[in-house]
C-alpha cells in the first residue's frame, strides 16, 4: 500500500475539461461539456424555431474550465464564489440547477453579472457600477476570500443597486450608457478613477438629468460596436471610436435620441458584426435578429426599427447572441428586421 506524501483536494481529482456555462434569465445553471455542443452543431441548426420562454433566455454564457472561479455579482452589492465544477452537470437539452441550490443567496438577490477568472491576478482591477452612477474600482485580489455565504462587493446607498462588474487594466476605457440615451466614456486610470477598498461606496462615474439611471458600463476599445435597443424595438449601432474620451462625472453625450414612440433604453453591448442579439419581450417571448441587419452609422442618428411586435408588448431586456452561443442559436425564434431609414438628431 503506497502512501501519498502532502494534501489531496477535491480538485485534485477532477480532471480539467473546457465547459460551457449557461446561466438563464430565470436563475437556471448548468455546465456542459464543450465537445457537446460542436456535435450537435455539426448537424444544423437543430429545433430552429421552437418557442422560448423569457425564463429560458441564457443571459451569461462562455466558455471556461472546471477548475476557473465563477463570481457571482448581486443587485444588492454582494459577490459570491463557486469552482466551475461545483455547477451541476447536465446535457445541453436540460435546464440546470437553479443558482439558489448552488449559493447561499440573500433573499431578494438577483444575479446581476458572473465572471470567470482562473485566478485573482486574472486581471489588475475588479470595476462595479451602480444604477444611481456610483463608479469603484478595487484591486481584484481584495475579492479572495474563502466565505462561503459571499462578501460585499460594493457598500450600496439606500435605493440603490449594482448594474455592472468589469475586469479592467489601468488603461482600460469605460463607457457608461444611461436609459435616457446619454454616454459617457473615459480612461480608468489611477488619476482619473483611484483604487479604493472593497467594502467602499465609490465615486460619481456619470451624473443624470431628472429620472435617467444608468443602464450598462462596458469596457469598450475603438474596433467594437457599441448597440443599443430601445422599449419599442428600435436599434442603434455605431463605431465605438465616435465615442470620444471624457471627463468621469459628467452627463455625457447622446448616444441615441428618444421619444415616447421609442420608449427608454433597455439594453447596451459591445458587439461584433457576426453576433446576434436576442430580444425579451414583457409578453414573454424571444425574437432574434443579427446585428449587421442594423447599419452601422455615426453618433448623431436615429435608430431603425430592430423588432417588431404587438402594440401592447414591450422589449424589456435584451442579450448578446454570439456565434459560440450554440444552445441559443439552436433554439431561438426567428424575426425578419425592418431596417428604415434613420434621421439626424440633434445634439
Amino acid at each position: 500500500m503506497f502512501g501519498f506524501d502532502g494534501d489531496m483536494s477535491v480538485e485534485d481529482l477532477i480532471p480539467e475539461e473546457e465547459m460551457v456555462v449557461t446561466v438563464t434569465r430565470g436563475g437556471y445553471i448548468k455546465r456542459t461539456r464543450s465537445d457537446n455542443y460542436r456535435n450537435q452543431h455539426r448537424g444544423g441548426k437543430g429545433v430552429k424555431g421552437a418557442q422560448l420562454r423569457a425564463d429560458d433566455v441564457v443571459e451569461h454564457f462562455f466558455v471556461t474550465t472546471t477548475h476557473h472561479w465563477l463570481l457571482f455579482f448581486t443587485n444588492t452589492g454582494r459577490v459570491y464564489r463557486a469552482k466551475a465544477y461545483e455547477a451541476q452537470e447536465s446535457g445541453r437539452d436540460a435546464k440546470g440547477q437553479h443558482v439558489a441550490n448552488l449559493l447561499a443567496l440573500q433573499p431578494g438577490e438577483e444575479i446581476a453579472q458572473i465572471l470567470d477568472i482562473r485566478d485573482y491576478g486574472a486581471a489588475q482591477y475588479l470595476t462595479l457600477a451602480t444604477r444611481d452612477g456610483l463608479i469603484k474600482k478595487t484591486a481584484l485580489s481584495e475579492y479572495d476570500t474563502n466565505r462561503t455565504g459571499g462578501i460585499i462587493a460594493i457598500k450600496l446607498r439606500e435605493g440603490d443597486e449594482l448594474v455592472s462588474a468589469l475586469l479592467v487594466e489601468e488603461d482600460s476605457d469605460l463607457l457608461l450608457v444611461s436609459r435616457k440615451g446619454m454616454s459617457i466614456r473615459f480612461t480608468a486610470s489611477d488619476e482619473a478613477l483611484r483604487p479604493m477598498g472593497r467594502s467602499t461606496s465609490g465615486v460619481i462615474g456619470m451624473h443624470f438629468r431628472g429620472d435617467d439611471r444608468l443602464l450598462d458600463a462596458s469596457v469598450v476599445s475603438d474596433d467594437g460596436y457599441v448597440f443599443v435597443v430601445t422599449e419599442g424595438g428600435y436599434a442603434k449601432r455605431t463605431a465605438a471610436d465616435q465615442y470620444r474620451l471624457q471627463n468621469r462625472g459628467g452627463l455625457g453625450i447622446k448616444v441615441a435620441k428618444l421619444n415616447d414612440d421609442r420608449g427608454d433604453l433597455v439594453g447596451s453591448l459591445i458587439v461584433d458584426d457576426e453576433d446576434e442579439v436576442l430580444v425579451v419581450l414583457a409578453s414573454g417571448k424571444v425574437v432574434r435578429s443579427d446585428v449587421a441587419e442594423v447599419p452601422a452609422k455615426g453618433r448623431d442618428t436615429m435608430g431603425v426599427v430592430f423588432a417588431k411586435f404587438a402594440e401592447e408588448d414591450r422589449i424589456i431586456a435584451i442579450a448578446k447572441n454570439s456565434e459560440r452561443n450554440l444552445i441559443v442559436e439552436e433554439t431561438a425564434d426567428e424575426l425578419e428586421s425592418d431596417s428604415g431609414e434613420e434621421e439626424p438628431l440633434d445634439e
